[in-house]
């Protein structure tokens, strides 16, 4: 895994993902590489809850489209779904993606082993 280290130039870019993160912009997959723990928690739970949202509304949008354009109404369905998809889950959402980035975070917050009690006993 390559992950480029933190330095004092990538602390301005760190802010602007920060910014962009809160605002429910989905970031490039780089910049998602490369964002927090909690940012990468919020878009991918709000990315699922767009995928979501996308397949129940895909039969929907195909069949008002019709079955008589083929495969054009099969693309023009999908692409509308998506765009649907994104703008109802754009801001606040359904509240689904608030769900799954409370299971997706850690329960406890890491230990260092220095403060971790010991289980061992002392031999005498």
């Amino acid at each position: 895994m390559n992950v480029a280290p933190l330095t004092a130039s990538s602390s301005a870019a760190a802010g602007q993902i920060a910014g962009l993160a809160h605002g429910r912009e989905l970031l490039s997959p780089a910049a998602l590489r490369n964002a927090p723990p909690d940012v990468q928690r919020q878009q991918v739970a709000a990315q699922f809850e767009a995928i979501l949202v996308r397949q129940l509304l895909a039969p929907t949008m195909t069949s008002m489209l019709g079955k008589s354009g083929g495969a054009a109404s099969n693309v023009y369905g999908d692409m509308l779904s998506d765009t649907f998809a994104q703008k109802l889950t754009a801001g606040g959402g359904f509240g689904l993606s608030r769900l799954l980035e409370q299971q997706l975070a850690p329960r406890h917050p890491a230990r260092s082993l220095a403060a971790a009690p010991s289980t061992a006993k002392p031999n005498p």
